[in-house]
């Protein structure tokens, strides 16, 4: 017998569940930028109805993921921590990431970081704190976008052809400040100076002040981008030693990818 052919309500009653997921995220991700704002902000912010925005923060507060101040400002929970960790955990493959980074941040003082390639965004899974860690704006759980910082853009850069054109197509990019790239031009000369040098330079376009390293780590399988291992910390040392920072952090991923095949 053929599937029954679902109704215009039937569809309707489907997709609410994503709808109701799709604003939660934002709003998630809203407080995960900045904390203690209040509805009306987050409304602006995520470009949701303010009515949707208090029913999500209800929702939030109820199962112990959000919390209000006094003044009706929200901020997320500690359980987030408690979730974060358990995701790490989950990201057996990474098992051996840790001490390698250890070792990097030692002989640098550079705060070292894996980053996975999630859709358009990269997200930090792991880091180890060097001397700049208060100023430099990537931890465990936060994402940067494609186009912006060491990570973000070695990550573009190995990405295969067409999911580059498919990124580049959303250009011009929001921007950190006036260094970050944010034009199709500017992204395909980085692209094809990250390939020719086999690293990314962070140069200052994301966190003024700040610079960072960033080199790939493909699939051994198919040559697929899957993460990048970077480091940064103050620009001036960061660009004295790129190239020593860059065949540091090559050598942190082979140290990896031996580390996942014993």
């Amino acid at each position: 017998m053929a599937d029954k052919q679902h109704g215009p309500r039937e569809q309707r009653d489907q997709k609410e569940p994503t709808r109701a997921l799709d604003k939660a995220s934002r709003v998630i991700e809203a407080l995960a930028a900045e904390s203690g704002l209040a509805p009306a902000d987050i409304a602006d912010a995520c470009d949701i109805p303010r009515s949707s925005v208090y029913r999500v923060l209800d929702g939030l507060v109820d199962v112990g993921w959000a919390t209000a101040d006094d003044d009706g400002n929200y901020t997320l929970s500690l359980d987030w921590l408690r979730l974060a960790d358990a995701a790490r955990a989950s990201r057996t493959e990474w098992d051996g990431v840790l001490p390698v980074m250890r070792s990097i941040t030692a002989r640098t003082g550079m705060t070292s970081f894996l980053t996975v390639a999630s859709g358009d965004e990269t997200v930090c899974v792991e880091c180890a704190q060097g001397h700049a860690i208060d100023s430099v704006i990537l931890r465990p759980g936060r994402v940067l976008p494609l186009h912006a910082g060491a990570a973000g853009r070695v990550t573009l850069a190995y990405f295969d052809d067409d999911a580059i054109e498919r990124y580049l197509a959303r250009a011009p990019f929001p921007a950190y400040n006036e260094n970050t790239l944010v034009t199709v031009e500017q992204l395909r000369d980085d692209i094809a100076e990250t390939r020719s040098h086999g690293y990314a330079l962070s140069d200052e376009d994301v966190t003024l002040g700040i610079g960072a390293v960033g080199v790939p780590i493909l699939d051994p399988a198919d040559g697929h981008v899957i993460a990048a291992l970077s480091a940064g910390g103050f620009v001036d040392e960061v660009l004295a030693m790129q190239e020593s920072f860059a065949e540091l952090l090559r050598e942190g991923v082979k140290a990896i990818q031996d580390a996942q095949h014993h």
